[in-house]
């Protein structure tokens, strides 16, 4: 079990990661959750989309619920879309240290108050071209390339 008081994602503690991410878009902008990062051996802030890791035993669409309610306070209202998938690895001294894959849903109806809750620090509506400005966390490649251009399958290396 991880130490509690690390702050990273269970997939940046180096053990293969499982998620799911909800993807809310109003008026052009999207609903994104401030976290603490490692990044190349540095703590960071970063603009994540809502989502985490899915607990043993628990499907896709319950995760991304959880997740959702669990960091923003929101209850998703209808079926959410599959968007995309992504597949990736980190690899540190040129060996891949662990993989991760993530599946990205649309997220189209929620009920409740917004408010960031867990670990997250802060939640806000990032405008989808400054999401294509901003540097990108090596995670957020596979995000980025889908804004730009769609798709539905994408992988990312993240080398350290």
């Amino acid at each position: 079990m991880s130490d509690p008081g690390d702050f990273r994602a269970p997939h940046l503690r180096g053990a293969d990661f499982l998620g799911v991410f909800a993807v809310l878009r109003r008026h052009g902008a999207f609903l994104m959750v401030q976290n603490r990062r490692v990044v190349g051996g540095r703590e960071t802030l970063t603009w994540d989309l809502p989502g985490g890791q899915l607990e043993p035993g628990e499907l896709l669409g319950e995760a991304l619920a959880r997740e959702l309610r669990e960091e923003t306070g929101l209850e998703i209202l209808g079926r959410p879309d599959f968007l995309f998938y992504q597949e990736g690895e980190k690899v540190l001294g040129g060996r891949r240290a662990y993989a991760w894959r993530s599946f990205f849903f649309a997220v189209h109806e929620v009920r409740g108050r917004l408010a960031a809750a867990g670990e997250v620090l802060d939640v806000r509506w990032v405008p989808g071209d400054e999401l294509l400005q901003d540097p990108a966390i090596p995670y957020h490649t596979s995000f980025r390339e889908w804004l730009a251009h769609g798709g539905t399958s994408f992988h990312c290396r993240w080398v350290e």
